[in-house]
């Protein structure tokens, strides 16, 4: 019998986000976001709530302990070409600091890969910053295999360049409606 004094673990539980979690979310992606060439001051509860947690595209999950916010994951769904498979990409997992080296985060893992499954996926697939020696040993004891690839990202002016690169009507675009039963592919090409 413990005495009735001695401290209780705390109590974790992971969840899906709903809107009323949105300042806490954006207070830890602000968190996990803030440092040089990122933007931390976006994330408000407002663009939290319509770009996360109301687009169906994403996955967000939020970590309690004793009900309060200790972490997030987020993710998308993503096919890899190459085991001919539908996953989920995991963008985001951060534990708040004082909720730390306490199952936070390989909570959160599990529970993403859970959603992953129950959305007919086979993987999570991620990365880790360079130099994040926390977080680098943390996915290498999760027993997750280290990819050999190099990440590229095209945002901003070089972006711009490259998205007006293309011809106008040049490409693919989603088809328009067509009368039901007409036989045609998942993409139409644009002709102008």
């Amino acid at each position: 019998m413990s005495a009735p004094d001695a401290p209780r673990p705390a109590a974790i539980g992971t969840r899906r986000a709903e809107p009323r979690d949105a300042p806490a979310l954006a207070a830890l992606l602000r968190l996990l976001n803030d440092e040089p060439g990122l933007h931390p001051g976006r994330l408000t509860p407002d663009r939290v709530l319509h770009d996360l947690i109301e687009d169906p595209r994403a996955v967000v999950l939020l970590a309690e302990r004793d009900g309060i916010a200790a972490g997030l994951a987020t993710a998308h769904p993503t096919y890899d070409s190459g085991t001919a498979r539908w996953g989920l990409f995991l963008n985001d997992l951060i534990v708040a600091p004082g909720s730390r080296r306490r199952g936070i985060a390989r909570a959160l893992l599990a529970a993403m890969a859970a959603e992953a499954r129950r959305q007919g996926g086979a993987f999570l697939w991620w990365n880790g910053d360079e130099g994040d020696d926390l977080a680098l040993a943390f996915h290498r004891a999760t027993g997750a295999a280290e990819a050999n690839t190099v990440d590229f990202t095209l945002a901003g002016e070089v972006f711009d360049r490259m998205a007006g690169a293309a011809s106008p009507g040049e490409g693919v675009a989603f088809p328009k409606p067509h009368p039901p039963g007409a036989r045609r592919g998942p993409w139409t090409r644009v002709e102008e």
